[in-house]
Formats: C-alpha cells, structure tokens, sequence
C-alpha cells in the first residue's frame, strides 16, 4: 500500500520503520528538515517538507496515489484536519491520534465527515493497559486475545521459587497447569525456548493460556499476590483520569499526588472518590508521610520519565510490591527493568501497535487470514499476532501441527476454539473458525499461512 504519515516524530518514526519493514510505500510530510533527514537516513521512505493539514502540500506530495493517511502530530487538530483533507481529496482511509477527550467524546459523531477510520487516544489505551496489569500484579505486562478468552502474562523468576531450575517439559505435569511459555527474556537475551530449557532466577517468562489457568500457574509458582485494594498514583494527567475512570467498579482506594496546584485541585473536582494531595512525588519524604508503605502499587505517571523512574524506585524502595512507570519510548523500557522496575507502559508504544495491527488487517482485508491483534514485546525485539481463520487455508487447516514445516523463530503460542483456548502440542491442528496466536522474531507477517517455510 501507499501510505503517508503526517508527523515525524517518535510514533511517525517508528511506524515508518516498521511499515517500510513490510514493504509498504511510505511518505512522510514535516515541517521540520532535520526530523525528516533523521527519518530518511535511517528508511527508505520519501520525505516532504511542509503542514500535513495543508490541502496544497498534500497534492504536491502526491495524495492522489495515497491509501492510507496516518495523522500522528502532537497536535489532535493538526491531526483531524489533515485527515479531513485528504478525506476531501479522495483517501477513503484514515487514522488520527486524538488525545483530547473532548474530542474523543465527539468523535462518532464526526467520524463520517472527517473521513476517519480509525482515531486512537494514547493515554486511554495506556491506561486500559495497566488497569490490566494491576488486576495481576505479579505480571509484568498482560494482553488479552480473542475477546478475553485467552491471555499473554510476563513475570520475573525470583530466587527460591518452585519454577527455579526446572525443566519446561516437566511444566505441566509437576504444577498440573494448562499454559505455554512462548518467550523468556533472559539477561536482555531473547529465547524462543524449547522443551529441555530450563528456567533460572532472573528470567522474565511470557505466557500464555485462558484467564483461569494463568491464575492457576500463578498461584501454584507462589507467584500470585491479592488483588490491589491501596492505590497510589502520581500525576493528575490524562492517563491519571482515564485509570481511575477504568478502575471505578472496582474496590480500590485511590490516593493521587500531583505537584501542580491547578491540576491538583481539578483533578479533585473530577475524581471525588479519590484523596488528591498536592505535591513532589519525587520527595520521597512526602511519600512516605503519605503511606507509601501502606500502598500495594504505586503508578508513576507524571510529565517527565526521569521524575517517574525516581519515584518508582522510592517505592519500591519502601516495598510496595507493585510498581509501574509511564515511559516515552521502547528503549526507556529497557533502561526501568535494569533498574529493578519490571513494568513499565509507554503510551507511544502503545499507539504505534494499535495503528500498526490496523494497517497490517487493512492490507489483508480480502485474505481469510485476519489480523485481529498485534503487540511487540520485549522492546519490540517479537510480536505476537492474533489470525482469525474465516476459511480453509491449504497446507495449514486440518493438518496437526507436528507435520507442518513451521519457520525458525516463531511459535504457535495457542489456539481459541469457540469458547476454548488450546495449548497446542503436535497432535493439535488448526481449523475454520479458530483464533490463532504466533510469537514471533525475526518475521513481519501479515498472512497466517506466511508461517509456513517456503
């Protein structure tokens, strides 16, 4: 497909990488010069320089040829506009990052004649994500599949633990467990293992399996830990409202510090269940006056990653089990979990996942073979993918697993049949109807039967 991207900072960036990657036609329009000669030093992409919102700029770059308009500017009007432009110039596909949520609010209403077909709100989408994460606070990160029925966990091996030493072939029979390890990120080192690997202190497993055998492996590894009931929040940002808004049903305490007066006191007007305190979260005397040590996780999402990791690592200093920073990019990810900071969410990440699991379904939309899910994971080093199989696909449905000649680095890491989710072994097989979940590193499929060698 021809794609452009109007914006070229870290999310336009990354998608351009990653789109070039699956040999997509890709344009990027900027005003600034030196963003788009980082951009085309690093890609084969065509840069133009000039506002993206612009109808002129738009047709000197060619939009004419253009499928799909990616508007990802730190402005959301900048963004709704350029796709109402391009909408008016002929590209009947377009997607917008809206951070407003009085824009998102309205944007049902406007969707038809903007022309957009997809509108992402970062900082919601962060949120959902570790509103996931707190209701397992052992893992490190969680993503659901097939509508819930079937969920990838990652979790940190301490020492002492039952999973210590321990062969993956003897997994299941010893914890009488139904779930998969599909990946380990060992010392930054990422393993696809097999079954004679053997788990040391230090790993970082992901997993898969339904809700239910998850929990099961958990509590049976002495992984489990109570759901959180004293919630400590620093920041009364966007992230901060869409969190508590997503965390409202349940019975949690909430106690929010922010460090600006205003915010502070409009974030009391807007979440009254919560006790909002004005002031440095990164003081960690004021952290512990205001029982920290009482918390059972602490979230940092405040305006600067250096001020959130601070303040994550006073709580974890003070023992709160569960801790989680907001990042601005994959490799900062990297940096909190060397600091002991297994969890951290970066709302960009997030975005570029979301537009990215778009495009790649936008570009099968005639294949029976749907992506439906896409996420990175280990700081984008693999993905895991989620296919819907609406049809027979030769060579793949119907024939069990064992006899497929699957391609290296890559694992089919489950199987959601109506309402059952499947830890597939070799006797298992793939068949019309079926979610279909494949690790991945190294590949960048956009059809399931790419799994196939040759």
């Amino acid at each position: 497909m021809k794609i452009f991207i109007v914006g070229g900072g870290q999310v336009g960036s990354n998608l351009a990488t990653s789109l070039v990657a699956e040999m997509h036609d890709i344009t990027v329009i900027d005003p600034d010069e030196r963003v788009l000669e980082s951009i085309g030093s690093r890609n084969d992409v065509i840069c133009y320089v000039g506002n993206g919102a612009s109808f002129s700029v738009l047709q000197s770059a060619g939009i004419e040829e253009c499928d799909l308009m990616i508007a990802v500017t730190l402005s959301d009007e900048v963004n709704m506009l350029a796709c109402l432009c391009a909408h008016k110039l002929g590209v009947r596909h377009t997607v917008a990052r809206v951070r407003n949520g009085d824009y998102t609010s309205q944007l049902y209403e406007l969707k038809k004649d903007l022309g957009l077909t997809m509108a992402i709100n970062p900082e919601k989408a962060a949120a959902e994500e570790i509103a996931r994460i707190i209701r397992f606070p052992s893992a490190s990160r969680i993503e659901l599949f097939a509508k819930g029925r079937m969920e990838m966990v990652s979790f940190k091996i301490p020492k002492d633990n039952p999973l210590e030493n321990m062969m993956l072939k003897n997994l299941t029979a010893t914890l009488n467990i139904k779930v998969l390890v599909c990946a380990v990120d060992r010392r930054g080192e990422l393993i696809i293992p097999g079954g004679d690997f053997v788990i040391k202190a230090g790993d970082e497993l992901y997993i898969t399996g339904s809700p239910k055998e998850i929990e099961r492996a958990l509590r049976r590894a002495k992984l489990y830990v109570n759901p959180v009931k004293n919630l400590v929040i620093s920041g009364g940002g966007r992230i901060t409202h869409h969190l508590c808004e997503a965390l409202s049903k349940k019975n949690i305490s909430l106690k929010i510090i922010e460090r600006d007066n205003d915010k502070a006191e409009e974030m009391a007007a807007l979440i009254p269940s919560a006790v909002v305190i004005n002031g440095d979260s990164t003081d960690e005397e004021l952290l512990i006056e205001e029982g920290i040590k009482n918390a059972d996780a602490y979230v940092a999402l405040g305006e600067t990653e250096e001020g959130n990791i601070l303040s994550s690592l006073f709580a974890k200093r003070n023992g709160v089990k569960k801790v989680i920073a907001k990042t601005d990019s994959e490799r900062m990810g990297a940096i909190t979990r060397e600091l002991g900071l297994e969890t951290s969410v970066s709302p960009k990440t997030v975005t570029v996942n979301s537009i990215l699991r778009y495009v790649r379904a936008m570009a099968e939309s005639e294949s029976c073979e749907n992506i439906t899910s896409l996420y990175k994971i280990l700081d984008g080093r693999a993905e895991i993918l989620e296919f819907t199989v609406d049809e027979a696909i030769d060579g793949l449905t119907g024939i069990t697993l064992k006899e497929l000649s699957l391609k290296k680095n890559l694992l089919i890491a489950g199987i959601v049949r109506k309402n059952e989710a499947i830890i597939p072994g070799g006797s298992d097989f793939i068949s019309v109807g079926d979610s279909v979940l494949v690790l991945t590193s190294g590949h960048s499929f956009t059809r399931l039967s790419d799994i196939i060698e040759g």
